[in-house]
């Protein structure tokens, strides 16, 4: 999944890049409201969805205070299913959209998500691609005239008792790998003593701009698991106690990889994939629930 970049295609993105720079609204806080059926004694959890999207990503929380984040929309083929599943869920608005960054298996499906729901503001990595998902995204937020803003490492938002804060980017890379991966949007969030670390497809050349990187409790896993993305080091850095794998089944990357499931395995993280479907966790900022028959049993190395 490499960067395509053309003379022609920055032409067409930078000027609707500029209209969405200048009506930026980032700064300004977002109303909490409550979007979804809990009851009273439900809202000090927050929930945290990880979306079955096939080969892609997508990620919902759901804050204590109602307030929701959706982290990226999958590929489009997926933006219906994941519509589809947040109106189960009795989302009304989606309060923060994080793209994190502009490769089709993650903005995909933007425009269904865009179409049914009220967006609060737009979280964009600023990585211009110059793709046909990432001009239809960047027209659509212009069209809707949707807050938007492009947060880099330092900027933190307080979303009524939770916390998130941008990792990464701390700067643009170039000439990586993949430079769209590798200025990849990378988020903390905390919710009391529970953490989730959000990667993206952040790849090692990204990595070492947030190193020593943070501890979580949940480590959703850079790069769908790809051995340039989640290796020994990192895991043994972030410390988490889950790790979520992102990926679908029989994809043509290979993803996870066997060094990331091998070191998984090694340590003892507990391992849940999105291939086998959407997982569900909750916390209440102390302790956090899940279906232990999601969890994928590895206690040796892969053969």
């Amino acid at each position: 999944m490499k960067a395509v970049s053309t003379r022609l295609k920055k032409s067409l993105i930078r000027p609707v890049l500029a209209a969405l720079i200048l009506s930026m609204l980032l700064f300004l806080p977002a109303q909490a409201h409550l979007a979804w059926g809990a009851s009273r004694s439900e809202r000090h959890e927050l929930y945290f969805y990880a979306l079955d999207v096939g080969e892609g990503d997508s990620s919902l929380f759901i804050f204590p205070n109602g307030q929701t984040m959706l982290i990226d929309a999958g590929p489009e083929d997926a933006g219906r299913n994941v519509v589809k599943y947040l109106k189960s869920l009795h989302v009304k608005k989606i309060d923060c959209l994080v793209a994190t960054h502009p490769h089709s298996d993650h903005i995909g499906g933007m425009i269904d998500v865009m179409d049914k729901f009220e967006i609060g503001k737009v979280w964009d990595s600023g990585f211009v691609l110059g793709s046909k998902p990432q001009k239809d995204f960047y027209l659509e937020i212009k069209r809707q005239k949707i807050r938007f803003g492009r947060p880099k490492r330092g900027y933190a938002e307080k979303f009524g008792d939770v916390s998130v804060e941008v990792l990464a980017p701390a700067k643009e890379i170039r000439n990586s790998p993949s430079d769209a991966n590798n200025n990849s949007i990378v988020l903390l969030i905390k919710y009391g003593s529970v953490s989730f670390l959000m990667a993206g497809d952040m790849e090692i050349q990204e990595r070492g701009t947030i190193w020593p990187p943070p501890g979580c409790t949940v480590l959703k896993a850079a790069h769908h698991g790809s051995r340039n993305g989640t290796d020994k080091k990192f895991l043994e850095a972030t410390s988490p106690k889950i790790v979520i794998l992102s990926y679908g089944k029989g994809n043509r990357y290979g993803h996870p990889h066997k060094e990331t499931t091998d070191a998984v395995a090694e340590m003892g993280i507990k391992r849940f994939d999105t291939a086998e479907g959407t997982l569900r966790f909750k916390t209440d900022g102390t302790r956090i629930t899940y279906r232990k028959d999601r969890e994928v049993i590895r206690h040796e190395k892969q053969k």
